[in-house]
């Protein structure tokens, strides 16, 4: 039916597509003409030159005698340009970059008087108002009973070349433990210090011989038991001495300077704290209102000598004036004493060790205590504005930076040693230096105002000297403004 069939193939062209064609054409172009040329180039030579030997040169032989009064003629212009350079302004408001992001400490010097053989503690440090001489108090810290032992007053100039870290340069014996010490701020001879025993010395450093100058013996109105702080109040007609006890005294002593006589030690002024000043429903209010409270700390303003706070053993911080115009207590024998209270601030937990107003602010001032907090108050507000809690037991010291004005340093229980920077942090320290291995307590801090040093003084009786670094001890610019900013946020 179907069937395969093959047919032949039939095309059928575009009708809309033209067909392509291909053509090969040829080209030739213009000849290609080319030209081979030669250079020559300079002959080179090479030369040898020889010098002259080098002859070692003579030293010139200089006259001594000669150099030694040219020194001598150009020393007071020196001397004079020193000075000048010394006190100059021409970098005032200027930082110095150098050194100044880092915060550290160092070990520098480690002293003790070995005779004592780590028998009593460091109870007080002071520097001299040279800056040169570390001054150191020695005592027993806890005292069960009436002090049976004597106390003593040792000196270290740490300036010198060479010097004796195990032997004090000077030992004095004190009749009972020596609990404070205080330097005069202007003379660097004279430091006056308070015992167990409620007596107050005065000790004249440039003497060899007779260098206790004066003691505050048989002094009806004086103090009847441990003189806690000593603060001096120098102008150009006096020199005012005070002192806190734990008989809850303020005593104002005046201090007669003679170029031909011993000093004299005057009583002029008595305050006394007392439980009827402090307010019946304050937190630590004392449960007998004739009661005297015992001051552990006392720190006055660098502005207003009239100013001061004290701390007590139960915790109580209070301001106070020597302006007091409240009326006599019937306390006195010789002298009137009154009350010196003007506020009562929101009180610590545990006696209050120490206390500093700041050198850069007059309302500002730091307090120390065995409650493990530190407290920064503003004098015009009765609450703190700022507690710091270290976490490392008691707090014994506390000390303002002379030169950063938002520094300050504190001592512990655990012996450590704690430095803040505000503007760093607000809330912990930038540094915390172990000052023992064996974690002795640290009674004592004092900054020199004369140098970037520190020194610290522990349970054992050993003093530490330490080195600051720049970033800790050169104030930089627009820092007394941030401390007055943090100064203002206590209003808040």
């Amino acid at each position: 039916m179907f069937k395969d069939e093959e047919q032949t193939c039939i095309t059928c062209p575009s009708t809309w597509q033209k067909s392509r064609s291909l053509k090969s054409r040829l080209t030739q172009t213009s000849a290609l003409l080319t030209n081979d040329a030669s250079a020559q180039s300079y002959d080179v030579c090479s030369t040898e030159v020889q010098t002259d030997t080098l002859q070692p040169k003579k030293e010139k032989e200089h006259n001594m005698e000669d150099i030694a009064k040219f020194l001598k003629s150009v020393e007071g212009t020196v001397i004079k340009n020193l000075n000048e350079n010394l006190n100059s302004k021409a970098f005032k408001g200027m930082e110095n970059l150098l050194g100044m992001h880092s915060s550290s400490v160092n070990n520098t010097l480690t002293l003790n008087h070995a005779p004592l053989e780590f028998q009593m503690s460091v109870q007080d440090l002071s520097w001299n108002a040279s800056g040169s001489v570390v001054g150191v108090a020695y005592g027993k810290h806890d005292h069960e009973d009436w002090c049976t032992h004597k106390g003593m007053f040792c000196t270290w100039n740490v300036d010198r070349g060479r010097i004796n870290v195990n032997k004090a340069d000077q030992a004095l014996d004190v009749a009972s433990c020596l609990m404070c010490i205080e330097y005069h701020p202007v003379l660097p001879n004279l430091c006056a210090g308070g015992a167990f025993n409620g007596q107050i010395v005065i000790w004249d450093l440039s003497r060899t011989e007779d260098i206790e100058v004066c003691v505050s013996k048989n002094v009806e109105d004086g103090h009847h038991e441990p003189v806690t702080k000593l603060c001096w109040q120098v102008s150009s007609k006096s020199n005012m001495l005070l002192s806190l006890g734990m008989d809850g005294k303020i005593l104002r002593w005046e201090v007669k300077l003679s170029r031909y006589q011993d000093p004299e030690l005057t009583l002029v002024q008595g305050f006394v704290i007392t439980g009827s000043y402090i307010p019946r429903d304050h937190p630590t209010a004392p449960s007998s209102r004739t009661a005297d409270i015992g001051g552990t700390a006392m720190s006055f303003s660098h502005e207003d000598e009239s100013l001061f706070v004290v701390g007590t053993e139960s915790g109580l911080v209070l301001k106070c004036s020597t302006l007091s115009t409240e009326l006599p207590l019937d306390k006195g024998i010789k002298i009137q004493f009154r009350s010196p209270i003007t506020l009562v601030y929101n009180s610590h937990n545990g006696p209050v060790y120490d206390a500093d107003f700041s050198p850069a602010h007059r309302n500002l001032f730091l307090t120390a205590s065995t409650d493990g907090t530190i407290r920064l108050y503003n004098t015009l507000q009765p609450k703190p504005f700022q507690v710091l809690e270290p976490v490392s037991g008691y707090v014994f010291g506390v000390q303002w930076s002379p030169a950063r004005p938002l520094v300050f340093a504190a001592t512990t229980a655990n012996g450590s040693l704690l430095i803040y920077d505000l503007k760093k942090s607000r809330v912990g320290p930038v540094l915390q230096v172990p000052v023992n291995q064996t974690r002795s307590p640290v009674y004592s801090i004092a900054f020199n105002s004369k140098s970037d040093t520190l020194s610290t003084g522990d349970s054992k009786g050993t003093v530490k000297v330490w080195k600051l670094s720049q970033g800790l001890s050169s104030q930089i610019r627009g820092e007394v403004k941030l401390l007055e900013r943090i100064a203002a946020s206590s209003y808040e």
